[in-house]
């Protein structure tokens, strides 16, 4: 009977292990972690197993997301426990990682998203974008709701977006007729951001920009800047919109439901009209 007990533990810890998909999400004092026979200071962004230990110091303080259910378990109790036991005591007061994100910024608008059907889980965790930015590694704007709210935009006027930058951004046309934009990242998290163009005049058709990111999106970190020039004339009829948000999006679905959503714009009373983003034409 022990024997059996033994191994179902065992098979119950390999299983957490391989499953669970743990980050350190933020640290305060003298905090480590115990992995693989190895001591490391416990560190934003760093990886760790169910079957880690982390050593809190005295007044000592850790936070860990867990990607499965995308909530914020803190501890700061001193002394070693495993990263599992840590999570089952953490489990009551553990933060959602999705008002996290919601409640980050209103990129220059009144109210903000509070709706949680704004965002939506991620289907692949990237190692690299969790590094960079673990709150909202695992967290992306859903696509229909920003490809509508983009739709209602454009149709009513794609050639005036005015609103007050949440940072410091430039843009516009080029002498020689390409286009262009400079953005400078005041803000104390990630943005992201890519770049679609509005052609065929009376039919309206959107494709990505030719200073855009076909793949993903563009994350501009705090206290970093990014420029990106197009010098060949673009036609003059084109008008081009960057789209910022606090969250990364699928520019391909959002694409999709844009020009989807322009053929059809019936449901336009119905789009949120407060989204935490921020457009601008050039």
């Amino acid at each position: 009977m022990k024997q059996r007990l033994l191994f179902f533990f065992c098979l119950l810890t390999l299983s957490l292990s391989v499953s669970a998909h743990y980050t350190i999400h933020s640290v305060s004092g003298d905090v480590k972690v115990e992995s693989g026979g190895k001591t490391l200071p416990a560190t934003k962004g760093m990886t760790v197993n169910a079957i880690d230990y982390i050593v809190i110091a005295k007044g000592a303080k850790v936070e860990i997301l867990n990607d499965l259910d995308k909530r914020i378990y803190t501890c700061i109790t001193p002394g070693r426990t495993s990263v599992t036991k840590l999570m089952i005591a953490a489990r009551g007061s553990a933060a959602d990682n999705t008002s996290s994100v919601a409640s980050r910024m209103t990129l220059g608008r009144k109210g903000g998203a509070d709706n949680k059907n704004v965002y939506v889980e991620k289907g692949m965790v990237r190692r690299s974008l969790a590094v960079y930015d673990p709150d909202g590694d695992t967290m992306e704007l859903d696509a229909e709701t920003l490809g509508r709210f983009l739709a209602a935009r454009i149709l009513a006027d794609p050639h005036d977006f005015s609103e007050e930058s949440p940072v410091k951004f430039n843009c516009g046309r080029l002498e020689n007729g390409g286009i262009g934009f400079k953005l400078e990242n005041t803000m104390q998290f990630p943005i992201y951001l890519n770049v679609l163009r509005v052609s065929g005049g009376q039919s309206p058709v959107v494709e990505i920009s030719q200073v855009g990111q076909p793949t993903g999106t563009y994350v501009v970190l705090p206290q970093q800047s990014l420029v990106r020039e197009h010098f060949p004339p673009v036609p003059k009829d084109e008008s081009h919109f960057i789209v910022m948000t606090n969250c990364q999006f699928d520019v391909d679905k959002v694409i999709e439901v844009i020009n989807k959503n322009m053929k059809d714009s019936s449901e336009s009373d119905s789009i949120d009209k407060d989204l935490p983003v921020y457009v601008a034409s050039f």
